[in-house]
């Protein structure tokens, strides 16, 4: 009985595989339209604005292809992604598109701090059944999560030349070269500070048995 049990998931596998591989070359279009086209096309950014523009609606349709979900967080971002993007063709103006790396930012700050506030915090939703802290642990890991990303947004309004009181003037390159490291930077410096809490405040992490299992199609 299971062999031909077998034989009706084998087909299944290889869309499956080739749904995750079309999901990741979407995830990574609306960046390599973006740096691409500014590195390889004369360092313009109304062209880069152009290729992050193509770059998410392709990964738009391809979302559609492949009937993936896509999550609200990611469609707020989208859209502003896409109005700011419009905006700085439309008026060929590069400051809109750097603005938008600052809007996005505080959003997504306010997103985590707000889940803390209304008691519905996200990264315990998304991680509690699987990596078990304290509520209120969770609470101050999610704060300090969003602290990087505030400063980050703040810190892109002074490198993009976008605060009137600043007299310094930085490339465009410098600013794509920022832009290109900023999430990681990020990321590392939001891990550094949850571990050094952690470890200043003597806790360690429960890790819970309530692991989804992975879909099959």
């Amino acid at each position: 009985m299971s062999e031909p049990k077998q034989a009706f998931h084998a087909p299944d596998l290889p869309a499956t595989a080739a749904k995750r591989r079309l999901k990741t070359l979407a995830d990574l279009l609306p960046a390599i339209g973006f740096f691409g086209v500014f590195l390889f096309l004369g360092r313009d950014m109304i062209l880069a604005t152009t290729g992050l523009l193509v770059g998410l609606l392709t990964q738009l349709v391809i979302y559609k292809l492949i009937k993936q979900v896509i999550p609200k967080w990611m469609k707020i971002l989208t859209v502003i992604a896409l109005a700011f993007a419009a905006m700085t063709l439309v008026f060929r103006d590069p400051d809109f598109i750097k603005i938008r790396s600052s809007v996005s930012g505080f959003l997504i700050g306010c997103f985590f701090v707000g889940s803390v506030l209304i008691k519905k915090n996200v990264l315990e939703i998304m991680l509690g059944k699987t990596i078990v802290f304290p509520s209120r642990t969770w609470n101050v890991i999610t704060l300090l999560f969003s602290v990087p990303i505030f400063l980050n947004a703040g810190l892109n309004l002074f490198l993009g030349n976008l605060v009137p009181w600043v007299n310094w003037q930085i490339s465009d390159d410098v600013w794509m070269g920022y832009r290109a490291v900023s999430g990681f930077v990020v990321g590392a410096v939001s891990f550094g500070l949850v571990i050094a809490y952690l470890v200043l405040t003597k806790q360690r992490p429960q890790f819970g048995d309530n692991v989804d299992e992975p879909e099959t199609s």
